[in-house]
């Protein structure tokens, strides 16, 4: 594959070598993480780059000298050819152990790589995913900013590739842009996706193209020059919708404009205000006498400056240096407009339980009780899985916490859907579509659950445990590598990074239930199948865990001592989801492992994601059948 020379940061006039109905060139995710500032590793008994080369020199350089020693091994191999009939593709060898050094020597059952495991190559628009997934990881954890960014970039992409099909309606650009029936082509598709994906994403992550160039690199490396008008041509059309897309979301309540601040809105025509103080000897804090036992309460969170004897992050609340002060992150979120909702209230469930209330209440699971039987119920039910924690537990809290590489729960989904794009061997159009549904669904789902969070305004568990076991001893999670044992109530963690400890927004409902089972919801919609591992499909470009071992679809690997916010697990633990529902309730239960949410914030949460799912599969199918949306 000849790759051209990347261009220099901020050269935006794009290359020569289009074809005739697009252009482009095949890369692989590991080549588009690298363009986007992440590092690949040597695939394992490659073959080193060598010293003083480039990037793409180098790889350059790795393909040239193959090639010239398959070039000699064709000529004394067409000494003694003989001419013989095609045969059938030769199936792959069964299952062989492979042992990864980091896993410490554990045989993992995995099928050898392929003579070529290059010979997948994913779409264009998976390619637009994994750079935008790395421009996330750079930036904030902002899991509503993130759901809005990736729905609309996947917005423009649908958007582009529909213009060029012969059924689909497009939802935001005008149907009458749609080419004639000979122009609807692969390549076309290909090239109008990435000019309209360009565009968005320089407009939504400036800072990082400014530092990277990684958009430029890219659509430099596929072939495709940088446009910027109008016009017929694929180039031109992609443009255009990706202009017509910003120019929609544009005023559509988020207030991008103001990176996100808190807004009013007749939805919400007061800015949010927390009942409770971060200050926990005030009036209103959580040892005073006028704090809200049900109400979100900021934390004041280590910045790591101050240590403990143990040397792990800690704060002295007379050294505001040594703490940061939470700020709900976009309270007024429930008013965004949104993709397939009715209403940011659409889905919003019952209640949690409010603690002194008498009043009766039945829970996600169907019992019944009074209000504050209930929540105190589900506060002690989280200190009681902090005493508890396995190894396997905490793995699944930290793989959860917020994705793999920190794209927060959308991308991980986003980044989950890759796999499947490879399994079942995606067309553009397929990916397309699938990525629209999907980040239409997790967009829905970011404004159905904070919706719910701005409208109870929930406690969360770090807050309710340590105001009703203050003064008293409790046996629990004691911080890093220091297990289960008796500390003082009112000094109780979750299973958290700690310079983290818990998001900064109210509980109900958990976020992460709600993507999850949105995404979960949409991907059995699309697939035809609830299917996640097969126990065959090896994805030859990933490696989450970075254990120098590909991937397989629908399983996760933790080495021994392989966790971040500790030194365990003390086996090598395998994840492993049969189902796309079976990763999304796993997805749901960590919470409550990492003590960031109430069983019933959970439960109504992966409620909520179904809804949310099913609703915007369906406006996606409607749209891309040629269907009028409702």
């Amino acid at each position: 594959m000849w790759l051209a020379p990347a261009p220099p940061p901020g050269n935006t006039l794009g290359c020569n070598g289009q074809n005739q109905e697009g252009g482009g060139t095949s890369m692989t995710l590991r080549e588009a993480r690298h363009i986007g500032g992440e590092s690949p590793k040597e695939p394992r008994g490659g073959m080193p780059r060598p010293r003083g080369l480039g990037v793409l020199e180098g790889r350059l350089w790795r393909h040239l000298v193959p090639l010239g020693l398959l070039m000699l091994a064709g000529l004394l191999i067409s000494c003694s050819r003989v001419t013989r009939p095609d045969k059938p593709a030769v199936s792959p060898p069964p299952a062989t152990p492979v042992t990864s050094p980091t896993l410490g020597g554990t045989p993992i059952n995995r099928p050898p790589a392929p003579a070529d495991p290059t010979a997948y190559a994913p779409s264009v628009v998976v390619l637009w995913n994994e750079a935008m997934l790395a421009a996330i990881r750079h930036g904030p954890p902002r899991p509503t900013v993130i759901a809005r960014s990736l729905f609309m970039v996947h917005t423009a992409i649908y958007d582009a590739w529909s213009l060029y099909d012969d059924v689909a309606r497009p939802l935001v650009a005008n149907a009458a842009w749609r080419r004639p029936v000979p122009e609807h082509t692969e390549a076309n598709q290909a090239a109008a996706v990435s000019q309209a994906a360009y565009h968005m994403l320089v407009a939504l992550f400036p800072d990082y193209e400014a530092r990277t160039a990684a958009f430029t690199r890219l659509m430099y490396n596929l072939g495709y020059p940088i446009q910027y008008h109008m016009d017929n041509t694929p180039a031109g059309l992609g443009y255009a919708v990706a202009r017509a897309v910003l120019a929609d979301r544009a005023d559509d309540g988020s207030n991008a404009a103001y990176d996100y601040a808190d807004t009013t809105s007749a939805y919400w025509p007061e800015l949010y205000r927390p009942v409770n103080s971060p200050d926990p000897f005030a009036e209103n804090g959580l040892f005073g006498v006028a704090f809200d036992p049900n109400r979100w309460e900021p934390l004041r969170v280590p910045t790591g400056k101050l240590k403990d004897a143990l040397g792990y992050p800690t704060l002295d609340p007379a050294d505001p240096t040594s703490y940061t002060e939470q700020v709900f992150l976009t309270p007024h979120w429930g008013a965004v407009r949104p993709f397939a909702l009715a209403s940011g209230d659409q889905f919003r469930p019952p209640g949690p339980p409010k603690a002194g209330s008498d009043a009766p209440y039945m829970d996600a699971l169907g019992r019944r009780m009074t209000n504050d039987q209930a929540y105190h119920l589900q506060v002690d039910e989280i200190l009681h899985l902090s005493a508890n924690l396995t190894d396997e537990q905490k793995v699944i809290a930290e793989y959860w916490a917020d994705g793999p590489r920190s794209e927060t729960p959308p991308g991980h989904w986003n980044a989950l859907a890759h796999g499947i794009s490879a399994r079942d061997h995606h067309t553009i159009g397929e990916d397309a579509r699938l990525y629209f549904a999907l980040n239409g669904a997790l967009f829905d789902a970011s404004i159905a659950a904070w919706d719910a969070k701005r409208a109870y305004d929930c406690i969360r568990p770090v807050s309710a445990i340590r105001r009703k076991y203050a003064g008293q001893m409790v046996t629990a999670w004691a911080g890093p590598n220091q297990g289960s044992q008796p500390i003082p109530g009112e000094r109780w963690r979750p299973y958290q990074d700690l310079t983290f400890v818990t998001p900064p927004f109210a509980e109900y409902v958990s976020g992460h239930s709600a993507f999850s089972a949105a995404a979960a919801t949409v991907l059995t919609l699309f697939t035809g199948s609830n299917r996640f591992y097969d126990g065959k499909t090896i994805l030859y470009h990933e490696d989450f865990n970075q254990d120098g071992v590909p991937d397989m679809l629908g399983q996760h690997i933790v080495a021994i001592g392989g966790n971040r916010f500790e030194s365990s697990p003390a086996q090598v633990i395998v994840l492993q989801w049969e189902t796309f529902q079976e990763a999304a309730d796993e997805a749901g239960i960590s919470r409550r492992y990492g003590g960031i949410h109430f069983q019933d914030g959970d439960l109504r949460g992966r409620d909520m994601g179904q809804y949310v799912g099913t609703q915007a599969f369906d406006l996606a199918t409607k749209l891309w059948r040629g269907l009028s949306p409702p």
